[in-house]
């Protein structure tokens, strides 16, 4: 093959990667628009405290399901990549077999969890006594969470465009819900019904689009077959995969959900309120990282099956392209958050500012490590990334910790940068070191 030609199929994965994050960014553009729309409104209505006390009401319900999240929708691809370019439905359908037995537990014992420590926690994070009754009752939205595998068969079979359309379902029931319980002057239990109906809503609606992607392109399996006693053990390395991937996934609720309530412990419901809306306004770039990591893990996994030149090409390029980008927003962020923070909400969140800055750079690092972490878990190397986030998470809560008890609400953005500067570089040294194997995870 001639160096052209080389070149030619090394762009065609990222031109494909390019289109399918274009899918899924439209539909989180319009999502982060009405999301941004329904928290700045909600704050504007409620007021700093109040505000506060529905976000943890929040924080605390995606912190439980996080913490018994075993992201099977990377197992999914993971191992389902190669099943699906052989033609192996029979594999390919024990799989998904196995993960959707693993999602329905895991949401079964998420809702059980939060339930019964909410009187225990809720106090702690500074809800009073009349709200722990409703943030169990909000705990109840994780029954419609066990939603991971279907999200997985979306990716699997290159339904970005759908997984687009999912994620407005949610900020744009939020936005409108919230527009209504604004113009109505509601109470706060209003507000959390409405943030509850749209988290289940769009939970239920990836639900239904995987099952419908399943029975279109896998289908049941024929006479004579059973599915209903496949299980871990005949993947080799699945079992490690959910388990690296777990603690992978808990690593990420430190900065995301555990943070939130952190600051409700330290500081209070109102400085938790202006954090969580420090990281709404910064979720802008954060939540396209996670963009990144769902559109390039298939074409990354794909092209190091296949041994293709693509996958340097895929993994570095888009780090660089998203850390260009990312800067942008924290030079905007630096010179006009205050005044962004005035004119959408008021005066009474400008103290917001500052973090805001500090939260954006974070979200750059994030943003640059998204393809270079995807690159690494399909290269094998999940557990070596499970360290890295390890050691970020830790000193990230040891940070925010002493800095937020001393400097308030700009040491949570300090140290929020400080650990999210680690995993890039980190990771981009592990790939270069040329140290990878093929097939399951490395121990």
């Amino acid at each position: 093959m001639s160096g052209s030609d080389a070149n030619s199929h090394a762009h065609g994965p990222m031109r494909r990667v390019l289109g399918n994050f274009g899918l899924l960014v439209r539909g989180r553009g319009i999502a982060a628009v009405m999301s941004l729309g329904a928290t700045t409104l909600m704050a504007r209505a409620l007021g700093p405290t109040e505000f506060g006390m529905v976000v943890l009401i929040h924080a605390y319900a995606l912190l439980m399901r996080g913490l018994l999240d075993f992201r099977s929708v990377e197992a999914v691809v993971r191992y389902g990549v190669p099943a699906h370019d052989a033609g192996d439905t029979r594999t390919l359908r024990r799989l998904i077999k196995v993960c959707r037995r693993v999602d329905r537990r895991a949401s079964f014992a998420a809702t059980a969890i939060a339930l019964i420590l909410a009187p225990l926690i809720g106090p702690l994070m500074g809800i009073d006594r009349d709200h722990v009754m409703l943030l169990a009752a909000y705990s109840l939205v994780l029954l419609t969470t066990g939603n991971s595998s279907a999200k997985g068969i979306l990716r699997l079979f290159d339904q970005f465009d759908v997984l687009g359309r999912q994620m407005t379902i949610g900020p744009t029931i939020r936005f409108f819900g919230v527009v209504v319980a604004w113009w109505l002057d509601s109470p706060l239990r209003v507000f959390v019904v409405i943030l509850a109906v749209a988290y289940a809503a769009e939970n239920l609606y990836a639900s239904w689009r995987g099952r419908q992607e399943y029975r279109r392109r896998v289908g049941p399996p024929p006479r004579g077959e059973s599915v209903s006693d496949a299980s871990l053990t005949e993947f080799s390395g699945l079992r490690y995969f959910l388990w690296v991937t777990y603690w992978q996934s808990n690593m990420d609720l430190v900065p995301k959900h555990l943070s939130t309530v952190l600051a409700g412990y330290l500081l209070g419901s109102a400085e938790a309120g202006l954090l969580r809306l420090a990281q709404e306004i910064s979720s802008l770039l954060s939540k396209p990282a996670g963009l990144i990591r769902e559109v390039v893990f298939l074409d990354l996994t794909r092209s190091w099956h296949q041994g293709s030149a693509a996958f340097n090409l895929i993994a570095y390029r888009t780090a660089l392209l998203g850390g260009g980008f990312g800067l942008l927003f924290v030079l905007a962020g630096y010179f006009f958050g205050a005044d962004l923070l005035v004119a959408l909400i008021g005066k009474k969140f400008v103290a917001a500012a500052p973090v805001l800055t500090l939260m954006l750079l974070a979200a750059t690092f994030d943003l640059t490590a998204s393809s270079l972490r995807s690159a690494a878990y399909a290269i094998g190397h999940a557990d070596k990334v499970l360290r890295m986030y390890a050691v970020s998470a830790g000193i990230y809560v040891a940070l925010f910790v002493a800095l937020t008890s001393t400097s308030g609400l700009i040491g949570a953005g300090v140290a929020a940068c400080v650990a999210a500067a680690l995993p890039p570089l980190a990771i981009a040294l592990l790939i270069r070191s040329g140290k990878r194997v093929r097939g399951g995870p490395t121990k």
